[in-house]
């Protein structure tokens, strides 16, 4: 297309074109084919006039040259008609297409081939909080120690994954299992495994049960996240809306953190840490990406860190606990 509009762009500044030169005279295409059959006419008149002599070889010659003549004027006729000019047609100007989607208009930064918790977390400074949603993290196990080094240094981690049990995970497992060969029964036990591993931590080093959460929801699959959002601290208080009623003392509520950065992915057939990732910097898309998360979260059931001796985060029996109802009284209170 460059090309193109720069031989159009030489053809508008150029000189105009001079009217081309009539030939020489003794440059005449049509000369030699004529010649050639004059010539072969003499021959076949002479060979007929001149009797049995000369009927052999001249007579020969002369349909001869008569046959070359003819195809001679045939391609010099051919050949002028193609060199003859034509009218030149007036240029056009190009109508312009409409203008293409901006990528930045959505905050889209590019596309990363291979992406897993230990890449994010490089880039996630102390004081910031990451958001983690998958079905379920095949790596986490061998993860954990860079996790448990972020966690040190300051970062705070959500974990939000698939219960065990639900439906939505048992069908991701039939797309992955020609892949992979996981059972629904192997992921309950790596689930038991994980938790049980994470209070082992917990309970050697504070700052894993302190920072990291780890919750399960029985939903859609949606789609694999990485969120990093800001620290609390360096959000504005004058963004935070208070509806204290005027004479009363209310504290204000918990700044929410923005969103810095998102990676989202997709399911086909093969596992999450084995997707590309989208990337998306700060903006409205990545804010849609952080309310899905939230809602999903706040569904959700923390199987980590758990009271001593409660055993409801076992994959075998992950449950939502429910307040007990008051007994109703005489008095109906």
């Amino acid at each position: 297309m460059l090309e193109i509009r720069a031989a159009a762009q030489d053809r508008s500044t150029a000189e105009p074109r001079r009217p081309a030169r009539a030939a020489a005279p003794g440059r005449r295409p049509a000369a030699v084919p004529a010649s050639l059959l004059a010539l072969g006419a003499a021959l076949v008149v002479v060979s007929l006039l001149g009797g049995a002599a000369w009927s052999g070889l001249p007579r020969d010659a002369g349909f001869a040259l008569l046959t070359v003549g003819g195809v001679g004027l045939l391609l010099t006729a051919g050949t002028a008609r193609g060199h003859a000019p034509r009218p030149v047609e007036e240029q056009r100007p190009a109508v312009p297409g409409p203008p293409a989607p901006r990528n930045d208009q959505l905050g889209l930064v590019g596309i990363r081939e291979e992406l897993d918790v230990v890449d994010v977390l490089r880039d996630v400074r102390p004081g910031q909080e990451l958001w983690w949603m998958d079905t379920f993290p095949l790596t986490l196990a061998g993860d954990l120690d860079a996790i448990r080094r972020s966690l040190d240094a300051g970062v705070r981690v959500r974990l939000l994954v698939l219960d065990p049990r639900s439906p939505a995970l048992a069908a991701r497992l039939r797309e992955i299992r020609q892949h992979y060969g996981l059972s629904p029964m192997d992921l309950r036990r790596g689930f038991d495994t994980l938790v049980h591993q994470l209070r082992a931590l917990g309970e050697a080093d504070p700052a894993v049960a302190e920072r990291l959460e780890v919750r399960v929801h029985d939903g859609s699959t949606g789609a694999p996240l990485f969120l990093v959002l800001g620290d609390p601290a360096t959000v504005d208080p004058a963004t935070v809306d208070l509806a204290a009623d005027p004479g009363t003392t209310q504290q204000a509520p918990p700044a929410t953190p923005e969103v810095v950065r998102a990676y989202s992915s997709y399911y086909l057939l093969d596992a999450s840490q084995d997707m590309p990732y989208l990337e998306w910097r700060q903006g409205p898309f990545a804010e849609r990406l952080h309310g899905y998360a939230r809602h999903h979260w706040a569904e959700g059931h923390t199987v980590f860190p758990i009271a001593p001796g409660d055993r409801s985060a076992s994959a075998f029996n992950v449950r939502t606990e429910r307040a007990p109802h008051p007994a109703h009284g005489a008095d109906g209170s």
